[in-house]
């Protein structure tokens, strides 16, 4: 059997817990457009959730070892009757008890007390329109708690960033002419159709002349999701930025939303805040009833400092995506805060998880222009000393990019602001970029993280795979880890630009390039995703294929998904 066949004959079994049986639509002809038959005949059977009860699948969190709780988004204009069940065992859920609720027209946060002190939580939510007819049930649900880790002492983390599928918008020559396919594109359900497709075929690829081959940012996701469903059984996954698009009005015309050139009400921006937050929510329907999803702030996530929908998009996102805040430790806003993962001060062994905002509390009304203006704010850059001085064996940081950065924009011909690019850690990385690197907060924070033994800093933004070691003095150690993206394409003119191979080095082989075979290079670009993997005295980083993105990539074209692509040893 070829490896091919085996990922076929293999299926997704993880699947069918999480999306409805499938079924081909009536008539099907292999030359039509899969996704747009499914949209026009399978009547929303590819959701995976309830769409005539629910805007998205439910959520679950814990904001604390000990606290959790489950979020439900019903239907617009709809009240429910809400049934919790869960299991008195973790075994097995016809033994559980159930706690009632109503929930209309609206989102409502369940808590979930007790019965967490367990390596793992089962929970079903049954559910009907108020006072009327039977009840139905989603699918038993199993959730690995915090408890895992205390009773085994291993844990696995899943780290996505910069999906960007709000790339999917129409642009030259790249028009999605159907209106049910642009429809589900901005809605975020597009996602769900890709993950059917590849329940039936997991080697599924879009045909690139029909619309669905134009939405590839939005199809790498689905692979992604589809591969930590087939492949992982994580503990938690961090989204670490540039997932919404509130930050991305450039791309909201070819959404078929409003232009904010032409001038956007305020009533406009909470719209679209409360569009994009939902949207966000669909994408990862078949993650979050099962698997916690935490968010780093990006700079396309429309919460930085000079951001007009920032209001709007802090309102919605504590709404529909609520992270632990004040009472856990961190913010009133949930955008920084800490996990500590199987209890705080448990023995030295519970793992610091620190999420960091990198956006928030710049300057208003522009990007920042040096190196030396970005920063975390004096309250964030205090709470952060404190939390560092907590001791355990693995500490790690996550924020979006790095508090400084080569001084150019998005590309290196810009100058005139600082995009907050590249690997930049060090008082000696910014020798040549600004009169005293000690004005630069990365710096400062870099020399703390080092000093209170932090293992690791993740972070997004640049859309590659490159592990840094960052020496100290006494011997001191620690990684910076540029994270991957899933996205479609690597940005090729990015990996030729003086800077990039100063401080990334060479691609080797972009594969539009040449056929030839790769030779080494220092970094991997897209389709990735980092799984982390703690046991005890070891951290394993991997960065594996998400979706079969060649030639788009320097990724050699025998890694099919689910392949790792390099890793390392903390």
């Amino acid at each position: 059997m070829n490896r091919r066949d085996f990922l076929i004959t293999t299926g997704t079994a993880a699947l069918t817990t999480l999306l409805p049986p499938p079924r081909r639509a009536p008539g099907f002809l292999p030359q039509q457009d899969p996704l747009l038959q499914r949209l026009s005949s399978l009547s929303g059977q590819y959701y995976p959730y309830d769409h005539e009860y629910f805007e998205a699948s439910e959520r679950i969190v814990f904001l604390s070892p000990s606290e959790a709780g489950l979020n439900v988004i019903p239907k617009a204009g709809m009240s429910l009757d809400l049934r919790l069940v869960k299991a008195k065992d973790g075994l097995s859920i016809d033994a559980g008890f159930s706690t009632g609720f109503t929930a209309v027209d609206d989102s409502i946060d369940i808590p979930l007390v007790g019965l967490l002190w367990q390596p793992e939580l089962a929970y079903r939510l049954e559910y009907r329109e108020s006072g009327k007819g039977s009840w139905k049930s989603t699918p038993e649900r199993r959730v690995k708690t915090p408890f895992s880790y205390r009773q085994t002492g291993a844990m696995e983390i899943i780290l996505i960033s910069d999906d960007h599928t709000y790339d999917d918008a129409d642009m030259p020559g790249r028009t999605v002419e159907s209106p049910l396919l642009r429809e589900a594109r901005l809605s975020g359900d597009y996602i769900n159709m890709y993950l059917n497709e590849l329940r039936y075929d997991p080697n599924f690829i879009p045909d690139p002349t029909a619309d669905s081959g134009k939405m590839m940012s939005g199809f790498c996701l689905a692979s992604t999701v589809h591969q930590v469903l087939k492949n992982e059984r994580p503990d938690l996954i961090f989204l670490l930025g540039d997932s919404t698009g509130i930050g991305a009005g450039y791309k909201w015309k070819g959404l078929g939303l409003k232009d904010p050139n032409s001038g956007l009400t305020d009533q406009d921006l909470d719209d679209y805040a409360k569009l994009f937050w939902l949207r966000m929510r669909k994408m990862y329907s078949a993650l979050t009833p099962q698997i916690p999803v935490y968010l780093v702030q990006g700079n396309h996530d429309g919460e930085s400092g000079y951001d007009a929908a920032r209001v709007p998009a802090i309102k919605y996102r504590k709404k529909y995506f609520q992270q632990p805040g004040y009472g856990q430790g961190g913010s009133a806003d949930e955008n920084y805060f800490p996990l500590f993962w199987g209890g705080e001060f448990y023995n030295g062994r519970a793992p610091l998880f620190l999420i960091l905002d990198n956006e928030s509390y710049n300057s208003a009304g522009f990007s920042p222009r040096r190196p030396e203006d970005w920063t975390l704010g004096p309250l964030q850059k205090a709470w952060l000393k404190t939390m560092l001085a907590y001791d355990t064996e693995w500490k790690f940081a996550f924020f979006h990019h790095v508090l400084g950065g080569w001084p150019r924009g998005t590309n290196e011909a810009a100058t005139d602001y600082a995009y907050g690019r590249g690997p930049l850690f060090t008082y000696e990385d910014y020798q040549s970029y600004c009169q005293d690197p000690n004005r630069v907060e990365q710096v400062e924070l870099t020399k703390l993280m080092m000093d209170s033994g932090l293992n690791a800093v993740f972070y997004g933004h640049d859309h590659i795979f490159h592990p840094r070691r960052i020496l100290g003095g006494s011997g001191r150690m620690m990684h910076g880890i540029c994270s991957g993206s899933p996205k479609h394409k690597g940005e090729l003119e990015w990996y030729k630009g003086l800077l990039w191979n100063q401080h990334y080095g060479t691609y080797g082989r972009y594969w539009t390039e040449s056929a030839a075979a790769s030779p080494s290079t220092a970094f991997w670009g897209p389709s990735g995703y980092t799984k982390i993997t703690l046991r005890p005295g070891q951290a394993k980083v991997e960065y594996k294929r998400a979706a079969f993105n060649h030639p788009f990539t320097n990724i050699p074209p025998s890694l099919v998904p689910g392949d790792i692509i390099h890793s390392i040893i903390l």
